[in-house]
């Protein structure tokens, strides 16, 4: 029975990360309501309701506060997870120096991200192909929440630091800590990427990040810690913010069949470095070893 409620327990923290994306909204509709009648005030004249509800309705899904609340929601995720990951399930938050200081490992996962960067590409390229109007869908979304063009300083504090910190402490944190009590790594680790898929609320970025998810998985059990993860998720989102810049050199086949080249050459460097680096004797040192 204690299994079976750990199992359930893995769905308490993706509801609670959707929930709070509700809540932190609340107060940021209320800024943005109190800065339209702000200027209204200012400007002298009466404003009906239908025209604040349109003018609201124009500012709210601005790029800017859609950048507000996404960073509201990863600050408080961070708090939330970090903290019942620490205390439920006795995970470290200390960055350990140990792993951090073989450059052999950090130079593994840095490696690791042309190659994941590639899976998602054709991922992407491949569901879009059999499903155009998910990727529409996609690109709608991307833009909507100002993903596409030039990034700004607001998206990339998201998208590159709190993002992947947020779902890193979620996902590799709370739930695949929860699910290994219930089962079996590799089900545990399935589950948990599944979750994170589903996590996205749209099909192309819920199909790629499944994939993504189960190597993040795979390298916070190996590498004994969560940091590992973390890390490899800010590369991979650090890539995929300034990829516009890369494709537009690719548009020449033969820098496209290079660059493919490239990349699978150095993921697999890269496994190959982070598999030599670490060990399955390291999961001893890990908090939840008694549960891999």
């Amino acid at each position: 029975m204690k299994k079976v409620g750990y199992f359930f327990l893995c769905f308490v923290p993706l509801i609670a990360s959707v929930s709070l994306q509700f809540i932190v909204a609340i107060p940021v509709m209320g800024f943005c309501i109190m800065q339209i009648c702000f200027f209204a005030l200012r400007s002298g004249r009466q404003m009906t309701f239908t025209e604040l509800l349109r003018r609201f309705s124009i500012s709210f899904s601005g790029q800017n506060y859609v950048m507000m609340i996404s960073i509201l929601f990863a600050v408080c995720g961070i708090l939330l997870f970090g903290f019942w990951y620490a205390k439920q399930f006795h995970g470290s938050l200390h960055i350990p120096a140990e792993s951090f200081s073989k450059p052999a490992l950090v130079l593994g996962i840095i490696c690791l991200v042309p190659g994941l960067q590639l899976l998602s590409s054709v991922l992407t390229n491949f569901f879009a192909y059999l499903f155009p109007q998910w990727m529409d869908f996609y690109v709608e979304l991307m833009d909507s929440a100002g993903f596409t063009g030039q990034p700004s300083l607001l998206l990339i504090l998201y998208a590159v630091i709190l993002g992947p910190i947020e779902e890193e402490l979620t996902f590799r944190g709370v739930i695949l800590s929860s699910a290994k009590k219930a089962l079996p790594f590799w089900a545990a680790n399935f589950f948990q990427a599944l979750l994170f898929g589903v996590f996205h609320m749209n099909f192309i970025q819920g199909i790629y990040a499944f994939f993504i998810g189960l190597f993040l998985g795979y390298i916070c059990k190996r590498g004994a810690s969560i940091w590992l993860s973390i890390f490899l998720h800010i590369l991979f989102n650090l890539w995929g913010t300034f990829a516009s810049s890369v494709t537009a050199l690719l548009s020449n086949p033969l820098y496209s069949i290079l660059f493919l080249l490239f990349s699978v050459l150095l993921g697999i460097l890269g496994m190959v470095l982070f598999y030599k680096n670490t060990s399955p004797a390291d999961v001893k040192h890990f908090p939840e070893n008694s549960d891999m």
